[in-house]
């Protein structure tokens, strides 16, 4: 069922649920955040940022299980954003799945943006 239309919200209305969704991010405030994001999916259930967002806020809270889910399904939407990527491997490694984490963090160390590179490599050295 198409929720959106049914709503009858406009683009602009899932937009502003987004922000606020983020705000509550911002304000560390993770389980509201989560109902906004949940409720984003139900509007768009491909949408790359919200399952990425459903991603990182899952692993904010140490539910490393249901972030590599949400992580691996936006991965799959874009393959190669590398702060998803990074968000996966953290969870990897939370989740004690070493060799997979080690494989995608050396990956990433190679990476051209250096925030990236720098977690990776930090990553590494803190779990090997």
């Amino acid at each position: 069922m198409d929720w959106q239309n049914y709503l009858e919200l406009s683009d602009d209305s899932i937009e502003d649920l987004r922000s606020v969704g983020y705000l509550y991010v911002k304000q560390g405030c993770f389980d509201i955040a989560l109902d906004f994001f949940n409720a984003l999916l139900i509007f768009n259930p491909n949408n790359f940022y919200d399952l990425s967002m459903m991603g990182a806020l899952y692993l904010q809270k140490g539910k490393y299980l249901q972030a590599l889910e949400h992580l691996d399904y936006a991965l799959k939407i874009e393959p190669t954003n590398s702060l998803t990527q990074l968000n996966k491997v953290k969870a990897l490694f939370s989740l004690g799945y070493i060799t997979e984490a080690v494989t995608l963090s050396r990956l990433l160390a190679q990476s051209k943006d250096k925030k990236v590179s720098s977690q990776a490599i930090a990553l590494i050295n803190a779990y090997i």
